[in-house]
């Protein structure tokens, strides 16, 4: 399943679970009720930050608010170091360089580096990330280690 197809779905489950409005959600993460919205209609890639936030705010897994399990949450959560560190650390672990990286994914040189410097990565690369390292996403963003 696509990731965005299955955050969209879990997400708008956890919306009716929740008995919230989205202006009532928007207000408890701090951000636009048209953010949700577009989260909630599957038209906005998330930023990693934003995924994080949710997960905490439905104390779930990013794998779990990705559709990719079905347990909501088997640990607890570690707060995540920066992607920007953490990238490298999570490569040497799995023994992958960032060219093997770069050249067996759609993951470009230059995105790479921009998370180097400090850029947040979407869900979309993430899950690139982490399915050719065969690792989670909350193991890629140092949620579960």
């Amino acid at each position: 399943m696509n990731v965005l197809v299955g955050f969209k779905e879990t997400f708008n489950d956890l919306l009716k679970e929740s008995e919230k409005t989205l202006d009532e959600i928007a207000a408890d993460l701090h951000t636009s009720k048209s953010v949700i919205s577009k989260w909630k209609n599957h038209t906005k890639d998330l930023k990693m930050k934003s995924l994080i936030k949710l997960a905490d705010y439905f104390n779930c897994s990013v794998e779990f608010l990705c559709g990719k399990s079905r347990d909501q949450l088997n640990y607890t959560p570690k707060e995540c170091p920066p992607f920007c560190t953490y990238i490298k650390t999570v490569l040497a672990s799995c023994k992958v360089s960032a060219y093997k990286l770069v050249k067996n994914t759609s993951i470009s040189r230059a995105q790479f580096h921009r998370w180097s410097k400090g850029t947040e990565p979407l869900l979309t690369s993430l899950e690139t990330v982490a399915e050719f390292l065969d690792i989670t996403l909350d193991c890629l963003i140092g949620r579960d280690r």
